[in-house]
């Protein structure tokens, strides 16, 4: 299955593209974390998970050796009775979209940071920029709802990848004559690692209030403070060391299929929201 730093990576281009996503989404900073969110409880990536949640139930998918989410079983479940109650459509404009929450560039917070060690670089410099905005501290009601939908709508596109990627490694393990196995598995993730490691990041998720408020209301379970602000740790960290090989030698699978499925599953995330919404 993806790792976070192609999940984080396919949540960047939807948000710069400037497709049905990018008009949609208001807090851009609960729809990357909501790209993890289904992650979190299993128990893996994220430290101090006191009590996991299977993977069959945060991913809604039966317990087979190559899972498929069913992402339009969590729309149906939790985004379009949520878009219902809100007013969201693709074509109406949300209130916000003009100054979307945005997200923490990693490359911004490394020269605000440098800053500080080394301010003769910076002498001629503008003031350092610190990633934050008004509405972050804001949890009422209504900017809550509006902050779970998004990260909801996050949720959701991780699934809609999952079920992808792992419908075309189901595929092309058919096509080649193979069977999911242990050594299948291993070479598999190895070779997601690879392709994740030499995707160019830069986007994190900030910690704050307006975030944790979202995440304690997400609707399929609540995500608690501390996995939030973990999962925030896990995420700069994923981010900050992505640097792989950028013409990486796989041992299962191809660059061809990885480019391919990889800008499918971008198509794929925008073509049904469109028509779904």
């Amino acid at each position: 299955m993806p790792s976070w730093n192609i999940h984080i990576a396919q949540t960047e281009r939807l948000l710069n593209r400037g497709g049905v996503v990018a008009q949609t989404v208001v807090d851009r900073n609960a729809f990357l974390f909501g790209n993890l969110v289904p992650d979190i409880y299993v128990g893996y990536m994220v430290p101090g998970i006191e009590h996991p949640i299977a993977y069959r139930v945060t991913h809604v998918a039966r317990p087979e050796h190559i899972p498929k989410p069913r992402e339009w079983e969590f729309w149906d479940t939790y985004v379009a009775p949520l878009a219902q109650r809100l007013g969201i459509s693709a074509g109406t404009r949300r209130e916000g979209a003009d100054q979307p929450i945005p997200v923490a560039l990693l490359s911004v917070e490394q020269d605000y940071v440098s800053r500080l060690h080394y301010p003769q670089r910076y002498a001629e410099a503008e003031p350092p920029v610190w990633q934050a905005c008004a509405a972050d501290e804001d949890t009422s009601p209504e900017a809550v709802d509006a902050s779970r939908f998004d990260l909801v709508l996050g949720a959701w596109s991780h699934l809609v990848a999952d079920n992808l990627w792992n419908t075309r490694v189901n595929e092309f393990l058919e096509a080649h004559g193979g069977r999911p196995s242990e050594s299948f598995r291993i070479k598999k993730q190895g070779d997601f690692d690879r392709f994740g490691k030499a995707l160019p990041l830069d986007m994190v998720p900030r910690a704050t209030k307006r975030l944790i408020a979202a995440a304690a209301a997400f609707p399929q379970y609540p995500i608690e403070e501390q996995p939030t602000l973990f999962s925030i740790g896990v995420a700069h960290e994923t981010v900050r060391t992505n640097h792989g090989d950028q013409n990486p030698r796989y041992e299962l699978l191809t660059t061809d299929f990885f480019e391919h499925v990889f800008a499918e599953a971008l198509d794929r995330t925008e073509e049904l929201l469109a028509a779904r919404l």
